[in-house]
C-alpha cells in the first residue's frame, strides 16, 4: 500500500458556510498551537486532549488530529511560517491577514469503521463535502476533483476505505485547496538486487549490488545541481525527472531502491555550509520516490539509515580509486545486502582510527619531549603504502578487490535537464 494525495479545491461555498469554515479553522489552529505548547511543557497526551476539548470546543476526533499534526515537530517553530511573521513585522500584511495565515489548515483523519471519515465525508454523487463544525451545524461545500483522479482513485473515496481530508486556505482569499490522502494498492515486487542512493548537494550517487553474491553490478552519479537554488515548482519538476531516471535504471537492473535518511535539520556549521546542506531537497525527494517508484515502475522503496557509510567510504575509495560519494553508495548497498559483513568492516576502520593511523594524531611514544609523528607529514606515498596494506583491513581489502573486478566499464553518469 502506498499513500497518495488526491488534489481538489472548493469550487462552490456560500458566504455563511465560508464563515463557519473559517471559525472551525481558527479553532483548529488554536488547538494545534496549544497542544504544541503543552507537549513541550511535559503534559501527558491524555491531559492535553482533555484541555483542548474544554478550551476550543472541538470534538475528540478534531483534537486528536490536532495533536497528531504537531507531535513530531521540533522545538522552537513558528506557526504560520517565518516569512509571514516577517511580512507582518514590516507591515506588509495586516493583522487579520496574518491571523488567517496562521490558521489556514484543517485536518481530519479517516477510519474504516466510520465509512471513510467521520468529521469530513465526501458524497461522490453530488461531490459535496460534509464538514462537521462542532457546534451542531454541518456545512456542505462543493468539491471539484480532476476527472483523471476520480477515474483512477474514486473507489477509495466511496466510504469503503479510510481517507484523510486536508483543507488548506490560500493566501489573500484565493480560495481553499482540498487534499484526500488515501492508501492505494501498488504492484511492487521485491527485486534480486539493491540500488543504494547516496544523496548529496547537487548530485546523487548510486550503486547496484546483487543481494546473493554481493557483486557490484553498476555504479554511477545523477547530476541535478539545479535543484539546489531554484523556484519551488521548478525544483519539484526536476525531482520528478530524477525519480523517473532512477525508476528506469532500477527496473532495468531488477533492484529495490534504498534511500538514506539525512538529518539536515539538525546540522549546524559555518554559514555557507549551512546554506548548502539545508537546501538539499532530500525530504521532497524521498516523498516523491515513496509513491512514484512503486506505482509507476513497480519498484520497491526502502528508507534505511546510512550511518557510518561515509566513514568507510573514505577508506574504500583509496582502495578502489573512486570518490568518497560513490564509495559510500557501495558501502550503503553492502550494509543493506550483508549487514554482518558491514559491521566487520566498520570495526576494522574504527579500530584503526582509535590507534591514530588514519588521522594526524600523536603516535605512542610522542609526548612533550618527543616530536609529533603524524601520517599527514609522511608524504602521499607513505600514506598509500599504509592504506593498501592488507594486514589492518583483511575484510575491507577482500571486499575492495572484488569491487575492483566488478567495476570494469560499469560506471554511469546521468544528467537531469
Amino acid at each position: 500500500m502506498v499513500k497518495i494525495a488526491i488534489p481538489g479545491w472548493i469550487c462552490e461555498i456560500s458566504d455563511e458556510d465560508k464563515k463557519e469554515l473559517e471559525k472551525l479553522m481558527f479553532k483548529f489552529g488554536k488547538a494545534r498551537r496549544r497542544a504544541y505548547s503543552l507537549k513541550w511543557k511535559g503534559v501527558r497526551k491524555a491531559d492535553i486532549e482533555r484541555i483542548l476539548q474544554e478550551e476550543t470546543g472541538l470534538n475528540a476526533r478534531y483534537v486528536k488530529d490536532a495533536y497528531n499534526s504537531i507531535k513530531d515537530l521540533p522545538p522552537h517553530i513558528t506557526f504560520g511560517g517565518k516569512r509571514n511573521q516577517l511580512l507582518r513585522m514590516k507591515g506588509k500584511i495586516s493583522k487579520d491577514e496574518y491571523r488567517k495565515r496562521r490558521n489556514s489548515i484543517l485536518i481530519s483523519r479517516g477510519e474504516k469503521s466510520k465509512r471513510g471519515n467521520l468529521n469530513m465525508r465526501l458524497d461522490l454523487s453530488t461531490m459535496k463535502l460534509r464538514v462537521n463544525c462542532c457546534n451542531g451545524k454541518c456545512i456542505y461545500p462543493k468539491i471539484y476533483i480532476p476527472m483523471k483522479y476520480l477515474e483512477k482513485y474514486g473507489k477509495y473515496l466511496d466510504g469503503s476505505h479510510p481517507y484523510t481530508v486536508i483543507i488548506k486556505r490560500l493566501d489573500n482569499d484565493k480560495g481553499f485547496r482540498v487534499f484526500f490522502i488515501v492508501e492505494v494498492e501498488s504492484h511492487e515486487k521485491e527485486g534480486s538486487r539493491v540500488m543504494a542512493l547516496d544523496i548529496n548537494a547537487g548530485h546523487t550517487d548510486f550503486a547496484v549490488m546483487d543481494k546473493k553474491t554481493w557483486k557490484i553490478v553498476a555504479v554511477g552519479k545523477f547530476h541535478h545541481h539545479e535543484t539546489q537554488y531554484v523556484r519551488r515548482k521548478r525544483r519539484t519538476y526536476l525531482l520528478h525527472k530524477l525519480v523517473d531516471k532512477i525508476g528506469v535504471i532500477a527496473r532495468h537492473f531488477d533492484a529495490d531502491v534504498v534511500i538514506g535518511k539525512l538529518g539536515t535539520s539538525s546540522f549546524n556549521g559555518p554559514r555557507k555550509m549551512n546554506r548548502i546542506i539545508h537546501n538539499i531537497p532530500q525530504y521532497k525527494f524521498r516523498q516523491i520516490s515513496s509513491y512514484k517508484l512503486p506505482l509507476k515502475y513497480g519498484v520497491k522503496v526502502l528508507e534505511k539509515s546510512e550511518a557510518y557509510t561515509s566513514k568507510i567510504g573514505k577508506v574504500l575509495g583509496k582502495f578502489i580509486g573512486l570518490d568518497v560519494h560513490k564509495s559510500s553508495a557501495i558501502v550503503f548497498a553492502l550494509k543493506v545486502a550483508d549487514y554482518s559483513r558491514f559491521k566487520l568492516i566498520l570495526s576494522e576502520v574504527r579500530s584503526d582510527e582509535a590507534n591514530g593511523r588514519l588521522r594526524a594524531r600523536r603516535r605512542r611514544g610522542s609526548g612533550l619531549t618527543a616530536p609529533l609523528v603524524s601520517f599527514a607529514h609522511q608524504g602521499d606515498e607513505a600514506v598509500r603504502q599504509r592504506l593498501t596494506g592488507d594486514s589492518r583491513y583483511p575484510v575491507l581489502s577482500a571486499f575492495a578487490e572484488s569491487v575492483k573486478t566488478d567495476l570494469t566499464g560499469r560506471i554511469w553518469c546521468v544528467k537531469i535537464r
